[in-house]
């Protein structure tokens, strides 16, 4: 007995006839009669009484039929759900990011996708820069969301996805607060607060890269997390520089403003990383739901 000896059965139930359900199915009449014939030698017993003008269930033939439909309907479910996960429309994604993407176009683009496939479970991971690499480099996270150029991730492939405007965050009553852009050499002399968690070993570099000199370096405070950030902040002690659409954003008393080189804005990278023989099938839709 096989499926095809079901969908048989099934469709001579249905139309009350071997040759209707062979025109159902596309399959000739003999084929239908020796199928059904084959699966009742089988079985012992008669599923269809046959006469001239059709053929009808017996008492066990309806009570096979009853049985056979659940089956087959059990097998289409199946076997649509396996072309989901297949096509990656279904299944599990794990995906690490620091926590200053809590906002902006990550939130955005992970809205999107679980708009668009709402059968696969997406589990998110905050971790700094270090256990995001090593979480996919062990296969439990799929993919990790970072601030880097596409060359930084060894042994991982990588894409980029968004870049994000550089910010500096400034007290209401700062004399910069006025401007409608800061120039680097204006931030030259300024305490900076920078968080010990990514992406801020980042923003330190390009402090230093734009601001340090043979005989002068920028003064970077290294702050444990946003909360300490915040509150030197709000006593004076430094300004901070930010992503554009970090949560600091809404904070009373802060003041944004982007920062330029001369020639234009200062834009941070982000890239996807993920390893080369990760075979999850949902990884390119949801590498595709991103603006970039």
């Amino acid at each position: 007995m096989d499926l095809r000896h079901l969908r048989y059965v099934v469709a001579a139930a249905r139309n009350g006839s071997f040759s209707a359900a062979g025109h159902e199915l596309n399959v000739r009449q003999p084929i239908i009669s020796k199928r059904i014939r084959e699966l009742e030698d089988e079985l012992g017993v008669f599923l269809f009484d046959r006469a001239t003008s059709g053929a009808r269930l017996t008492p066990t033939g309806e009570e096979f039929v009853v049985g056979a439909r659940r089956i087959i309907d059990a097998f289409q479910r199946l076997s649509e759900r396996a072309k989901a996960s297949g096509a990656g429309k279904t299944g599990r994604l794990v995906v690490g990011f620091y926590k200053s993407m809590s906002s902006g176009c990550f939130r955005v683009a992970l809205k999107t996708f679980r708009s668009k496939f709402p059968g696969v479970e997406v589990e998110l991971l905050e971790a700094s820069y270090a256990e995001l690499k090593a979480g996919v480099m062990s296969g439990t996270i799929d993919l990790a969301i970072v601030v880097a150029d596409t060359g930084r991730t060894e042994l991982l492939d990588s894409m980029p996805l968004w870049s994000s405007q550089l910010m500096v965050a400034l007290p209401e009553d700062h004399a910069l607060a006025e401007k409608t852009t800061v120039y680097w050499p204006e931030l030259k002399g300024e305490r900076f607060l920078v968080s010990h968690d990514d992406p801020g070993p980042d923003l330190r570099n390009v402090i230093v890269r734009h601001l340090a000199a043979p005989s002068d370096h920028p003064d970077v405070m290294r702050q444990l997390s946003r909360e300490s950030i915040l509150a030197e902040f709000a006593s004076g002690q430094g300004i901070s520089l930010q992503c554009e659409g970090a949560h600091i954003v809404p904070e009373r008393g802060v003041t944004l403003r982007p920062v330029h080189d001369g020639n234009s804005g200062i834009r941070l990278g982000y890239i996807a990383c993920w390893r080369p023989d990760n075979a999850n099938p949902v990884l390119k839709n949801f590498f595709d739901t991103f603006p970039r």
